[in-house]
């Protein structure tokens, strides 16, 4: 809201646009250089002057108005000082009235997002590597929800390859013919089994190749083999993504594409891109500084490469999209690169509205774990370890809770603590860092955690039971509260940050980064909580005791919007 004025005022007086304008204001972090500045470095070239100057002049051109109570220039910036007295009832009406919808924006009406996210690999554990994407690709999907756009969450499952092969030979040899009560355990160690036996047996790969080409040629036993291995694969990662509280739009994978893999490699060879080489169907990308990307290989079956380019292309026809974003790894970088370029060169203009969200891996006891060597860490087994663990502190730090917990009673909220632990501490840092796993760390209810986060909204939610017990009557959406009481530089600091949410979701969108939300959260959480304990919310003076209830709840409301863009469950009560 603020910073729009801000920008128009500007505007009004220079040749930029509201987009060039906005690149260049920034929020000092010292107070008392104002609450934005205007950088005029940048513009020296373009006005053909020094940046003092044209901040002195362009400052003296600006005349304060509404919600801005002064203007000056200092070292080539122009600062703007709100008045907070105009500020702080505005945005505090403005929050009490939207309640926990508050930082919702229409900027994304009518545009379409595409995300892909999480992918596991049927028939191999759901592990602890996995977890990235998922709650990073979720938190995205909340994220541009909340600015109205339209959001479309596919799981691009990881359902083809010559790894089906393997695994359907590893089946034959070794598994139950029954499969009744197969798991994805019993899948993953066939799977280890066979490239046990492989270091032994050449035979088994060329055995391998055959059952896929088969699986390929749409071979009646062999599809119903791997249908099977796939609908148990799905079954146990849903149960994981319950425990997350995660959903989809889609379940497509690899598989999915197929159908539209051959009518890709005819647009290829049609646009003159396919080259043989080596026996190979390549796009050679040699002048872009990339390696080729490979589309078939000797023996006719489609690579991945070739899956995800026919994949884009259906998802631009059927979608429409303002952006296609997939949160995958770090160490994908070249191939998305890749393929993104071929994209380009098919003449497919969309292509610049694809982009690569990548990220840094899980660092867990030191290991990153490979499942054919049988050393995966089950996502969902440190998801239920974590769940213990909350439920133990919990019982520990409210003592009067222990027969609630151990009975039960609280499970729901043990459960949301350690589930949001372990989704915060993905997301509280840039996402291309590596994650560490430390439950200590993790389930603490002081620093940058989930718990502490929790604990807050609880702490706000609590304040209204406390002034209704002290014989406060709070209208709801606290109506007749006299905002124009808060006066403390604490309260004024509080509000103007509040007048931030809207913009926090916006950037969190523009840089792909759940973290600048997680971020913002935890200054809030730190500046009330600094509040509290400095001064008292309910006094004697009832018109005070509102206005500072009224500040609480609308913490309270931005709080409860930005854990759930996180996807962490805002709790009523620990």
């Amino acid at each position: 809201m603020l910073r729009k004025k801000i920008v128009k005022l500007i505007k009004d007086q220079v040749d930029l646009t509201a987009d060039e304008i906005e690149s260049l204001l920034e929020k000092p972090s010292d107070g008392g250089k104002g609450d934005y500045a205007l950088a005029c470095f940048k513009l020296a070239k373009k006005l053909k002057k020094a940046p003092t100057k044209i901040a002195v002049e362009l400052a003296a051109r600006l005349k304060p108005t509404g919600l801005i109570r002064e203007i000056k220039s200092v070292a080539g910036y122009i600062n703007f000082f709100v008045d907070p007295d105009k500020l702080v009832p505005l945005v505090m009406d403005e929050i009490l009235k939207a309640g926990d919808q508050y930082g919702r924006s229409d900027v994304g009406q009518g545009k379409t997002v595409v995300i892909d996210y999480s992918s596991p690999n049927i028939a191999k554990p759901f592990g602890i590597g996995h977890l990235r994407s998922t709650v990073i690709g979720h938190s995205l999907y909340k994220i541009y929800t909340a600015l109205g756009y339209r959001c479309v969450g596919i799981n691009h499952l990881g359902d083809w390859g010559t790894q089906f092969g393997k695994l359907i030979e590893a089946f034959k040899q070794w598994g139950d013919s029954s499969d009744k009560d197969l798991t994805v355990s019993d899948l993953n160690n066939l799977y280890i089994k066979f490239h046990e036996a492989g270091q032994s047996d050449d035979s088994l790969k060329e055995k391998a190749r055959q059952w896929f080409k088969k699986l390929e040629d749409g071979d009646p036993e062999t599809t119903r083999l791997w249908s099977r291995f796939r609908e148990i694969s799905i079954k146990e990662f849903e149960r994981v993504y319950r425990l997350l509280g995660v959903q989809f739009d889609h379940y497509q994978g690899e598989a999915f594409y197929n159908k539209f893999v051959e009518k890709t490699v005819q647009q290829l060879d049609q646009k003159g891109l396919l080259k043989l080489s080596a026996g190979a169907y390549i796009v050679d990308l040699k002048k872009y500084g990339l390696p080729p990307c490979l589309i078939k290989k000797k023996d006719e079956a489609a690579l991945y490469a070739t899956r995800d380019i026919a994949a884009a292309i259906h998802r631009a026809e059927t979608y429409q999209f303002h952006k296609l974003i997939y949160v995958v790894g770090s160490d994908q970088k070249l191939h998305f690169r890749q393929f993104f370029k071929v994209l380009e060169l098919m003449g497919y203009d969309w292509v610049r509205n694809c982009v690569h969200v990548d990220f840094g891996l899980v660092r867990f006891k030191g290991a990153k774990m490979s499942t054919r060597k049988g050393q995966t860490i089950l996502l969902e087994d440190v998801l239920n370890k974590t769940i213990e663990l909350s439920r133990k502190v919990m019982a520990e730090r409210v003592p009067e809770l222990k027969d609630k917990v151990t009975s039960g009673q609280a499970e729901s909220i043990t459960r949301e603590v350690g589930i949001g632990a372990v989704i915060f501490n993905d997301l509280k840092n840039r996402r291309i860092k590596d994650t560490d796993f430390n439950w200590d760390q993790m389930l603490s209810f002081t620093g940058e955690t989930g718990p502490y986060l929790q604990y807050t909204h609880v702490r706000l939610v609590s304040l209204r039971r406390k002034a209704e017990a002290a014989g406060i009557k709070m209208a709801d959406p606290d109506a007749g509260a006299k905002t124009e009481l808060l006066k403390l530089p604490a309260e004024i600091r509080l509000v103007k940050k509040f007048n931030d949410f809207s913009e926090v979701i916006q950037r969190a969108a523009r840089e792909y980064e759940p973290s600048v939300v997680t971020n913002y959260l935890l200054e809030m959480a730190s500046l009330f909580n600094r509040y509290y304990s400095e001064h008292r919310i309910i006094s004697d003076d009832s018109a005070l005791s509102q206005a500072r209830l009224g500040l609480c709840r609308g913490l309270k409301h931005i709080m409860h919007h930005g854990l759930s863009l996180l996807g962490i469950i805002p709790l009523e009560e620990m």
